[in-house]
């Protein structure tokens, strides 16, 4: 019997349009689901903040539609600057912001992932486990939903359950995207993408880091 859960790490799994698309043509085209997972984990890595790592998923969250649920974010490093979002199309009315640190803000991701009224999920949970990863797996698995984390590029050294896992560099041309991880194997040269990033790049290049960091875009340091 054929199991259509499992793949081999060797084989690409042709896009089947599934995912929300991106909207990066570039990146859409080396995901197997046509863009961003649903009902799956996507781990997005950053050596700082302010690469331009919420810029690369606002024109996703553009596209969900109302009745999918709420937008969430969960842990943001900052406050919510409520006119980046409008000027990206997403209604304020359908953004809720939670407050949590450490173990907490993993046990709301779970419990907010079992409402099964999320139209999407961000996270920030730079000091998570890989168990309460898995955990978030397995329950971002029993929905539909856009499940993004945030976390740093140290991650890198840990296991993760997530399918997708990036690593983001700032570049003069905008974002460099390295797929670590997929349902296939990852790829031989890192993405470049076209982005706006809250930092320019003559700031990025200085390796900025600790409490000079810029927060994500629509994000308030």
């Amino acid at each position: 019997m054929t199991r259509t859960d499992l793949w081999r790490g060797q084989d690409f799994v042709t896009p089947d349009a599934s995912g929300v698309r991106s909207g990066f043509a570039a990146l859409d085209a080396v995901l197997p689901e046509g863009g961003w997972p649903r009902g799956a984990l996507s781990e997005i890595l950053s050596p700082m903040r302010g690469l331009g790592e919420v810029s690369l998923v606002l024109p996703a969250l553009r596209t969900l539609e109302a009745s999918a649920g709420w937008i969430v974010l969960v842990a943001p490093p900052g406050r919510v600057h409520a006119p980046a979002w409008l000027a990206h199309g997403i209604p304020l009315s359908r953004l809720l912001i939670v407050q949590a640190s450490g173990q907490d803000a993993a046990w709301a991701c779970e419990q907010l992932l079992g409402s099964q009224a999320l139209a999407a999920l961000l996270a920030w949970l730079p000091g998570t486990h890989p168990r309460q990863l898995r955990r978030l797996q397995v329950a971002a698995g029993h929905t539909e939903s856009l499940c993004l984390v945030f976390r740093p590029i140290s991650a890198t050294r840990q296991p993760s359950p997530a399918p997708l896992r990036m690593a983001l560099t700032g570049s003069p041309r905008g974002l460099q995207v390295d797929i670590l991880k997929r349902r296939g194997p990852p790829l031989a040269a890192p993405l470049e993408l076209s982005i706006d990033r809250p930092l320019p790049w003559r700031r990025l290049s200085r390796r900025t880091t600790g409490a000079a960091a810029a927060a994500p875009a629509g994000i308030e340091a």
